[in-house]
């Protein structure tokens, strides 16, 4: 028989669901929009480009010059997003003061990675010689690469600004920043593209102009906020600048496998795209493949914005003892992914020739690269699962695990699987690697879901490191009383 209590107990249940669906779409859409933003940039740039008089070579060259780039900046950008986790963690524990003590050390760290990459520069014209593409697509990727490599400190630097933000669940500071940097780096890539307005027409060097001036924008817009008057009263983000050892250390433990790990996959990609397909294969299989990932990323980069999110829920979580919550916005946010990831399934089924064709109208082109995204169609749905649940995992703090799988996985499956289906089937051509792809794609989403549900996550303390006075200095009595001040940082605004 059910009574009443049970029947308020039901009713209770299902608006708690409500309100954590609407939690996590708050924290997911600007997420999105943050990571759609950059990715419709790039779309620009490409499609761009596209219209060059050189317009085949500088297709073939953009993307390797990008993932070239990236095998260095990835490092640095995934260690420091760890101050995400820091922060909403912080934030779930009542500490405000800390959270902001974490992102100068991000910050930190950023300006000594932003040296370093300033050092690459002298070796950039041997890693495109080794690559090996021809000397006209060599060229193009030595010039876009040499502007855009000073993004690399300024890159990071963004990345730990919006992982203070992101973790305080204001993502909207972060996207607003990224949709303003992205619209200058459209403007300033077009008219330097293109010679507009009395400007010298610069070819693939003007929309690497645009993206560095766009980089420097965003990290300017973002430091602004982070020192401004409002995050100086709550968090004190002014005072809490002096470098802390044990903060530093404790940001590079628990982000460096996840930098290594990002800087692995890059790695990984880079040979995919650079040898298993162009080298192998000609420009014609590198040119459709650079011509679907165009697409590809349509699919999982608003995965990783709800990913994004989904880190600051469960360390948030967390950071406020409440393990069941953080397994619920879990939940939700992989039924969100899969959602998404199984439309864009029947969408790249159905339209596969026809997008191809919106970039490149040569039919081997469009025929290979629909054969790609029929690859795609495959693993959609378990990279969803696996990106959703990678970001859970990063949310709790259990990087290494999930990083070394990643780094085997990724050099076996893909780089010697892929060379050995290159071999072994030629007659399949560059679909051969690409079903290496696949292959791991599918094993990464099972094992990743296997290690959330075995709950090994609960047992992480990520302030191991700080004393019992060191974790409350500064820091806000958690009573719900005196947390009631904090509650508007729940919601989403600017």
């Amino acid at each position: 028989m059910i009574t009443h209590s049970d029947h308020l107990s039901e009713l209770s249940a299902r608006e708690r669901r409500r309100d954590e669906l609407r939690g996590v779409v708050r924290m997911a859409v600007p997420t999105v929009i943050t990571l759609c933003s950059r990715m419709l940039m790039d779309l620009a740039d490409f499609a761009m480009i596209s219209r060059l008089p050189n317009a085949p070579a500088a297709q073939a060259a953009i993307l390797p010059a990008q993932i070239t780039l990236w095998t260095f900046i990835v490092t640095g950008l995934a260690t420091v997003s760890i101050n995400s986790t820091f922060v909403s963690q912080s934030f779930g524990r009542g500490n405000l003061r800390t959270a902001a003590a974490y992102t100068w050390q991000a910050l930190y760290l950023s300006l000594a990675y932003g040296v370093v990459g300033a050092c690459m520069y002298p070796l950039l014209p041997g890693v495109f010689a080794w690559i090996g593409h021809s000397p006209e697509v060599q060229e193009l990727e030595l010039t876009y690469a040499r502007i855009c490599l000073f993004t690399v400190g300024l890159s990071v630097a963004a990345e730990a600004f919006s992982g203070f933000f992101n973790g305080l669940h204001r993502p909207k500071v972060t996207m607003w920043s990224a949709i303003e940097a992205n619209l200058i780096n459209v403007a300033i890539s077009m008219i330097l593209i293109y010679g507009l307005f009395g400007f010298p027409a610069m070819g693939i060097a003007g929309a690497a102009w645009g993206t560095l001036i766009g980089v420097t924008y965003r990290v300017v817009r973002l430091g602004w906020s982070f020192a401004s008057g409002r995050y100086a009263a709550e968090f004190a983000s002014r005072a809490m600048w002096r470098p802390d050892w044990s903060k530093m250390k404790a940001i590079v433990r628990t982000g460096i496998p996840q930098g290594l790990q990002a800087t692995s996959d890059v790695c990984v990609w880079m040979v995919f795209i650079n040898i298993l397909t162009g080298r192998l294969f000609g420009q014609t299989a590198l040119v459709a493949s650079n011509t679907a990932w165009q697409y590809l990323r349509l699919s999982f980069m608003p995965t990783f914005g709800v990913g994004v999110a989904l880190t600051s829920l469960v360390g948030k979580a967390i950071g406020q003892r409440d393990h069941d919550l953080a397994r619920r916005v879990t939940r939700i946010a992989v039924g969100i992914v899969v959602a998404w990831m199984a439309l864009l399934s029947v969408v790249y089924l159905l339209l596969r020739h026809v997008l191809i064709e919106a970039f490149n109208d040569d039919l081997a082109v469009i025929g290979i690269g629909g054969s790609i995204m029929i690859c795609a169609v495959v693993w959609q749905v378990f990279d969803g699962v696996g990106i959703a649940y990678h970001c859970a995992l990063k949310g709790a703090g259990d990087t290494l695990w999930p990083s070394v799988l990643f780094i085997v996985s990724h050099w076996v499956i893909v780089v010697a699987g892929g060379y050995a289906m290159a071999r072994l089937v030629p007659h399949w051509g560059v679909i051969g690697p690409w079903s290496a792809a696949a292959a791991l794609i599918i094993f990464l989403g099972f094992a990743l879901w296997w290690r959330w549900h075995s709950r090994a996550w609960e047992r992480i303390d990520l302030f191991r490191h700080e004393s019992a006075s060191t974790a409350t200095t500064g820091a806000i009595d958690p009573s719900p009383e005196l947390m009631e001040p904090a509650a508007p940082l729940l919601e989403t605004g600017v």
